[in-house]
C-alpha cells in the first residue's frame, strides 16, 4: 500500500468496523516522524490488529484513521470517548496470567468523570506539558464542553498547572497535573497540546498519567526500527497443540442437509470430526491439515491409538510443545462436551474410513497442495487460521486477504471460518 490513508481505507472497506453504533471509538494516527513504507504499514497493522482485541463484537468496533488528532476529532461527532493510538502501539491480548487488557482500563475510564488520561510528559527544558499520543484516553464530550481546543502546536496564553513531585519514571513523567490555588498564566510558543491541557486545567480537572495501563501495552518508536518487546512477540513459541476447542461447536452448525464428498479442517481440537459427523456421508474423505507438525502428529496418534487422554498426557510431557486444553474457556468446553462428547468423538474416529493428513500452510503453500477436486462437493473449514495472532508478524494484510480471496474463488467448495477481520464467514451456497 502506498500510504497511511490507503491502509485505513483497506481496513474499513473490507471489515465490519463502524457497522454498529458505539459511544467508544479507537482513533489510529499516523506517526509524524517517519515516511510511509512497508515497515510503517507493519506498525499500522500492529496497532489496528492488537487494538481491536478479542472482545465481544470487536470486529465491529468503531474506528477512525487520521493524520493527526485534530483531524480525527472532527470525524468523531457521534462518539463520546476515544482511545487514541499512534501507529506502533502494541496491545497485549487477554491471557490467563493477566486477564486485564487495554480495553479493561478504557472501559473503566469511560465510566469515570476524567477528561483524559495518558502518558504525561514534561521535561524540565520544555515550556509546557503534553500527552504522548502513543496511547491516551479522551472524553470527547468534555473536549466539546471546553470549546474544542486544539491538540496541535499552540502559541498563546496558558494556565500553569501544579504537577506532582513524584514521577512514573525519570524526572519528566509526573503522576498528575492539577489546578493550582495560585495559578500562573504564561505565554508559550508552538507547544503541542498546550491549548487542550490548559483548558482542562482551567475547567478544574486533574489529568492523570498512565500507571497500570503500561502493563498491557508497549510502543515501538517507528523511527528506531527496533523494539525489544516486539522482537519477543515476533519470536514467541507458537508450537501449540490444541487438544480441545476454544470455539463453540454450535457455531459450526450451518443449518443445511448438504453432505460433502471431502471435508478439509485443521488438526486443532475436534472440529474436523464434528464437521464429519454433521456433514459427511459414508464415503466422505476427511482431510486434516495443519502447519504445525506436532499438532498434525498428535491427531495422527489419536487415529492410530484411539486413546485421547493418553496421547494428551504424552504431549504435555513433550519438550518444546504447549498443550492447550481450553481450560480458560470452561463454559465453551462444557457446552462442547454436551454437544460432542469425548465418547462420541472416539466413536466417530473409529467409524471414519477415509482420512488423510497433510502438512499445509494455508497462507504460503499453493492451494493446489490440498488437491481439491472442484467437481466434487467440498467443505474447507479454516477456523481462525486467517486471523491467528502471530500471522501479522509474518505476512502483510494484502497477502492474507489475497489468499483468502483465492479460497473463496474455488468452484464446488464451501469456505467456513474467520477471515482476516475476524468475521465469521460461510461462503458459498449451502
Amino acid at each position: 500500500m502506498q500510504s497511511f490513508e490507503e491502509f485505513g481505507k483497506f481496513v474499513l472497506e473490507n471489515s465490519n468496523h463502524n457497522t454498529r453504533d458505539s459511544e467508544q471509538v479507537h482513533i489510529i494516527l499516523d506517526y509524524p516522524k517517519i515516511n510511509w513504507n512497508d515497515y510503517a504499514q507493519y506498525m499500522a497493522t500492529l496497532t489496528w490488529w492488537t487494538g481491536v482485541g478479542w472482545r465481544k463484537n470487536g470486529n465491529t468496533e468503531s474506528l477512525i484513521f487520521a493524520k493527526d488528532l485534530d483531524e480525527a476529532v472532527k470525524l468523531a461527532d457521534k462518539h463520546k470517548y476515544a482511545m487514541v493510538s499512534y501507529i506502533g502501539s502494541f496491545y497485549y491480548n487477554w491471557n490467563r496470567d493477566n486477564p486485564e487488557t487495554i480495553h479493561t482500563y478504557f472501559d473503566e475510564f469511560c465510566e469515570s468523570d476524567k477528561p483524559c488520561k495518558g502518558h504525561i510528559l514534561w521535561r524540565p527544558k520544555n515550556q509546557y506539558a503534553r500527552l504522548h499520543q502513543q496511547c491516551m484516553f479522551l472524553n470527547l464530550d468534555h473536549w466539546r464542553k471546553i470549546g474544542k481546543p486544539s491538540f496541535g502546536k499552540y502559541s498563546g496564553r496558558v494556565v500553569m498547572p501544579e504537577r506532582s513531585e513524584s514521577n512514573v519514571h525519570d524526572d519528566y513523567t509526573p503522576h498528575w497535573l492539577s489546578p493550582s490555588d495560585y495559578a500562573k498564566v504564561k505565554q508559550v510558543t508552538k507547544c503541542e497540546m498546550a491549548d487542550y491541557i490548559s483548558k482542562v486545567i482551567e475547567d478544574g480537572h486533574t489529568i492523570y498519567n498512565f500507571d497500570k495501563e503500561r502493563n498491557v501495552k508497549f510502543f515501538c518508536y517507528p523511527e528506531r526500527r527496533y523494539c525489544k518487546p516486539l522482537e519477543q512477540e515476533e519470536n514467541k513459541n507458537d508450537n501449540i497443540v490444541y487438544v480441545k476447542n476454544n470455539e463453540k461447536y454450535s457455531a459450526l452448525v450451518y443449518k443445511t442437509n448438504v453432505k460433502f464428498d471431502v471435508i478439509y479442517a485443521p488438526a486443532s481440537g475436534f472440529c474436523a470430526e464434528f464437521l464429519y459427523d454433521c456433514y459427511g456421508h459414508e464415503n466422505t474423505e476427511l482431510v486434516i491439515y495443519d502447519i504445525n507438525k506436532d499438532s498434525l502428529n498428535w491427531k495422527k496418534m489419536v487415529y492410530e491409538f484411539k486413546d485421547i487422554e493418553r496421547i494428551e498426557k504424552f504431549y504435555k510431557s513433550k519438550e518444546g510443545v504447549i498443550v492447550d486444553d481450553a481450560d480458560y474457556e470452561p463454559e465453551i468446553v462444557e457446552e462442547n462436551e454436551k454437544i460432542f462428547s469425548q465418547e462420541k468423538i472416539e466413536k466417530i474416529i473409529s467409524s471414519i474410513k477415509n482420512v488423510r493428513f497433510l502438512e499445509f500452510d494455508a497462507i504460503s503453500d499453493p492451494i493446489s497442495k490440498l488437491n481439491i477436486d472442484e467437481d466434487k462437493v467440498n467443505l474447507v473449514y479454516t477456523s481462525n487460521i486467517f486471523c491467528y495472532n502471530y500471522l501479522i508478524h509474518r505476512h502483510s494484510v494484502e497477502t492474507i486477504q489475497n489468499r483468502w480471496n483465492e479460497f473463496l474463488s474455488l468452484d464446488g467448495t464451501i469456505i467456513g471460518g474467520k477471515n482476516l477481520f475476524r468475521d465469521d464467514t460461510v461462503y458459498g451456497n449451502l
